[in-house]
């Protein structure tokens, strides 16, 4: 008799409801923690690939080519925030993002930031050539004509861009095209140069 008074419907009711008070307090607090990583919430619109890593790699020591032949790395960056975009003229998302970052180079460009494109084309001349043909001045055109870039940051395709921090850290990286000049983007490098 004891145990049909215990288990009587008005007892499951106020266990469900018992219950269910408590999941909706488990997940108001879980939404009121905010993310993992400060910079998750500059995920979104064209930044919703963004991804960070839990032990992010050190930027990529390889020489790479001006068109003027000279030899340049990341490292010569040791202080500023680095934005490494590899891409290519035959890719179509590439050409399409190259104005943005050309734009984000010319609004935030400067001894806090810069933007280095690093072309995986056949020669350093086709780079060189596009960016001169559309009018983009801003971008110094670099060039990979090893591939090794490819393998060493383990590119998942084309574009992709790199942030390193001022240390030379990978901060975030972004599969894909970007609205490099859009308020996500730079609210998303105001933050790191601001870091």
């Amino acid at each position: 008799m004891v145990v049909s008074r215990i288990f009587t419907i008005g007892n499951a009711i106020k266990v469900m409801l018992l219950l269910g008070a408590f999941a909706l307090i488990g997940v108001f607090a879980q939404s009121c923690s905010g993310p993992k990583d400060p910079l998750e919430r500059f995920s979104i619109a064209s930044l919703k690939k963004l991804t960070t890593l839990e032990a992010p790699p050190m930027r990529p020591s390889i020489a790479f080519k001006t068109l003027d032949g000279r030899g340049v790395t990341l490292s010569g960056y040791e202080g500023r925030i680095v934005l490494m975009n590899v891409w290519a003229t035959w890719c179509p998302p590439c050409i399409a993002e190259m104005p943005s970052l050309d734009r984000l180079q010319s609004l935030r460009g400067g001894d806090d930031f810069i933007v280095v494109p690093i072309s995986l084309d056949r020669t350093a001349l086709d780079a060189a050539a596009w960016l001169k043909a559309n009018n983009l001045k801003t971008l110094e055109s670099w060039h990979d004509g090893s591939f090794e870039l490819t393998g060493k940051v383990k590119l998942p395709g084309l574009p992709t861009s790199i942030l390193y921090d001022r240390n030379g850290r990978e901060v975030a990286r972004v599969p894909g095209e970007v609205a490099w000049d859009s308020p996500e983007a730079l609210a998303l490098i105001d933050h790191l140069i601001m870091q």
